[in-house]
């Protein structure tokens, strides 16, 4: 993807202002100018994908109870008062790209079906720190745009050559501070970077190359 800039993506939505996860820090994202999101998702018992970061709903929810445990009709409301979130409505935003992190595993198969149902394809990147969740998405759907997530302790222990083994079209997800540190070694993948772990696009001003996208709280 080319970008006279790179594409600025809120973290769990404009999370800087608005409660995480939640349709007002999507929407609250894209009012701000960004061109999308990043969130979370997840499988209820029913297999509902919903979006939600933590394995428990206490810390966003009024209420709390493991997320897989429960069915989508058991769910209380966000501390914001909205409803948690399906990804079935939030592909219904207009955003340019929408990541969707998969949360633990299994789930892939549900975020999937729900990113297909909506003729989504082509507005959504997939990415995980559970690389087989990729893989297995991945093979399911050739067309899907995958990432794989690393930790920054991770990020800072990559080869060159282990990158380079990675499949051509696979985006990489580094923290900025692991591509601050070793900027050298993610020069080359410039055009499928998807940067987080900053407050503002403006962290990201000093690199000696372009990403294709920036994952920020705020604007």
């Amino acid at each position: 993807m080319s970008s006279a800039r790179p594409l600025l993506l809120g973290h769990r939505g404009l999370s800087s202002k608005h409660l995480e996860n939640s349709m007002e820090a999507f929407r609250a994202a894209l009012a701000a100018g960004m061109d999308g999101f990043e969130l979370d998702v997840q499988p209820t018992r029913d297999g509902v994908c919903l979006v939600l970061h933590d394995e428990d709903l206490a810390r966003t929810a009024n209420g709390s109870g493991l997320l897989r445990h429960m069915k989508a009709t058991e769910l209380p409301a966000l501390k914001n008062g909205e409803p948690l979130p399906r990804l079935a409505d939030v592909l219904d935003l207009p955003a340019r790209l929408i990541n969707v992190e998969l949360k633990g595993e299994p789930g892939w198969q549900q975020a999937l079906a729900a990113v297909e149902a909506a003729e989504a394809l082509d507005r959504v990147l997939f990415s995980s720190f559970e690389h087989s969740e990729v893989l297995q998405l991945w093979a399911a759907c050739e067309s899907a745009r995958c990432g794989f997530l690393w930790e920054t302790d991770e990020a800072l222990e990559l080869s060159a050559e282990e990158l380079a083994d990675l499949p051509a079209a696979l985006w990489f997800h580094p923290p900025l501070k692991a591509v601050k540190a070793r900027p050298e070694l993610w020069a080359p993948h410039a055009g499928r970077l998807a940067l987080w772990g900053m407050k503002t696009p403006a962290e990201a001003k000093d690199l000696p190359f372009q990403p294709a996208a920036l994952i920020a709280d705020g604007i």
